[in-house]
């Protein structure tokens, strides 16, 4: 019996993060999986399949993982990075804006299809923004995927590699530690899975931000979960890099020709103004600089959370402030979207 394409796609995945694991890259088990999937679809024949429910699955136990961080200190000590965060992504998002107004006003691609596209904003929930304003998904998927790649290879490069002197930048009060609890507190991860699964259809990216809130808050008042097996977050990270890369293709990226061009370069642009912002946060607020790097990177809420943990960053204050990001974008870009289209 030959093996099916959802078999092939996890078997070429398997050894990309284990020699990405022993190469001590970042997020190895995400980028592995997702470089070889690539590869395979670009110099074979393979075509690519990702089981769906593996997907969900690996989101919830993500938002588990990034929940866990959470401390009682963790909402008290992201209150002073509200307003100088808001201000700061926000004028990141404009700039994102202004770029694909231009790109769609010199080049050959419609203004709505370039406003969703240059949103740094998660892919899937771009995609449903761009069905709703009748863009060009096909083309918006790729003007993501772009943003979600330069993101992917450049920020855990950086934050891992960089030499940064944080002696001065302190986050205090946040641990990443976790009590161990009782086994009879592994039914409140089932309730955080199904409450997630119940508002995928009204809260973008739920599957991973109601486990993650869910467990957090409850991990701040004083609940000790039961600590998951390590290998189960490994997983999921290996999952997520599978689903990434089945959803990846060089050939349509290559096929978009000149505007992919404009897009990608956009997209390493933001991530430079994004580091630029994370240093003037980081001055404003004294939040440690790598924490301030990965909560203004342009998406990626999960592997941004990710990496901070593995790199010693805050995932907590990471994750608390991509999720804003996120909700500004969802919520306030359509409006706008309207607006410039009446």
């Amino acid at each position: 019996m030959r093996p099916s394409n959802k078999m092939k796609t996890y078997l070429i995945a398997g050894p990309g993060g284990l020699l990405f694991d022993l190469l001590n890259l970042p997020i190895p088990w995400i980028l592995g999986p997702f470089v070889f999937i690539v590869l395979a679809k670009s110099f074979t024949s393979l075509e690519s399949e990702a089981a769906p429910s593996t997907k969900n699955t690996a989101f919830v136990l993500l938002g588990i993982q990034i929940g866990l961080t959470f401390s009682a200190e963790t909402f008290r000590s992201i209150g002073p990075y509200l307003v100088p965060y808001t201000i700061l992504t926000s004028a990141m998002i404009a700039i994102s804006l202004l770029a694909g107004w231009y790109i769609s006003k010199y080049g050959t691609v419609d203004t709505t299809t370039a406003l969703v596209g240059s949103s740094p904003g998660g892919l899937s929930a771009m995609i449903a923004v761009s069905d709703s304003m009748k863009g060009n998904s096909a083309l918006v998927t790729i003007f993501h995927t772009l943003r979600l790649m330069s993101v992917l290879f450049i920020i855990p490069f950086y934050v891992t590699h960089g030499n940064f002197d944080d002696s001065s930048t302190v986050v205090a009060g946040v641990s990443g530690e976790v009590n161990k609890g009782s086994i009879y507190t592994i039914p409140l991860y089932l309730v955080a899975a199904w409450t997630g699964w119940k508002w995928r259809k009204w809260i973008p990216a739920s599957l991973v931000i109601i486990p993650m809130l869910f467990v957090g808050s409850l991990q701040t008042t004083g609940v000790p979960f039961y600590p998951l097996p390590e290998l189960f977050f490994t997983l999921a990270q290996f999952l997520i890099g599978a689903y990434l890369g089945h959803t990846v293709s060089l050939k349509e990226i290559i096929s978009a020709g000149k505007t992919c061009i404009a897009f990608l370069v956009l997209a390493v642009s933001m991530i430079g103004v994004g580091i630029g912002m994370a240093f003037l946060l980081s001055w404003w607020t004294t939040m440690e600089i790598k924490t301030a790097v990965l909560a203004l990177a342009p998406g990626g809420l999960v592997e941004m959370s990710i990496t901070a943990e593995q790199t010693g960053g805050e995932p907590a204050i990471v994750s608390s402030l991509q999720t804003i990001r996120l909700l500004i974008i969802v919520l306030l870009l359509p409006i706008l979207f309207k607006k410039l289209r009446a």
